[in-house]
């Protein structure tokens, strides 16, 4: 069932596709503010992150990010993740991503004590060109951490204000924590 659901978003959002005449950009900076809320702990917190993203060549990226978020009284988390990307034009308004990184993640707790988390990850997506002003994007990681293993599904949408920068909405899920984000890119050449 989700599978099928996943290949009909896929075959919507590339008839929406052809609307659109530009490729997409793998030359960036992000900034966001996100909200998390751990559904296990019923704990909520929110953060701020930072990332960029470099085109090497036409198929090739390299990209790293950094995220805290401030969890209240019971812990501080942060993270940084650093990898490697190909992307391929399905269309020239649909690309494939598919990305291979690094993650660290450390986790303070307050009182004492922090646990510390690394491992390796693949990212899978598609980023969709609506029209002229509106990209979507989703995509799955599966995450091999010291701590065990995580899928994560995410989906989100971008706002072309003008060539060199976007704002838009994202989210990320997995069976522990859900996270919104507010998004802001600035595209460089």
């Amino acid at each position: 069932m989700a599978r099928s659901a996943f290949v009909v978003l896929l075959l919507l959002l590339s008839g929406v596709a052809a609307a659109q005449g530009r490729g997409f950009e793998y030359s960036f900076i992000d900034v966001s503010y996100s909200n998390a809320n751990y559904d296990s702990q019923n704990l909520d917190g929110d953060g701020l992150g930072v990332g960029a993203s470099l085109a090497i060549s036409n198929n090739f990226h390299i990209f790293g990010g950094y995220r805290g978020t401030d969890v209240g009284s019971s812990l501080d988390a942060s993270g940084w993740q650093a990898g490697a990307g190909l992307n391929m034009p399905l269309t020239r308004l649909m690309d494939i991503v598919v990305q291979g990184f690094y993650q660290s993640t450390k986790i303070d707790l307050i009182g004492g004590g922090s646990v510390d988390d690394d491992g390796l990850g693949l990212r899978t997506g598609v980023r969709v060109g609506a029209n002229a002003w509106i990209e979507a994007f989703g995509g799955l990681t599966y995450t091999d951490l010291d701590s065990g293993n995580e899928t994560t599904l995410d989906a989100g949408f971008l706002l072309n204000l003008s060539d060199a920068f976007a704002v838009g909405v994202s989210g990320n899920w997995d069976d522990n924590v859900s996270i919104w984000s507010l998004d802001g890119r600035l595209y460089f050449d």
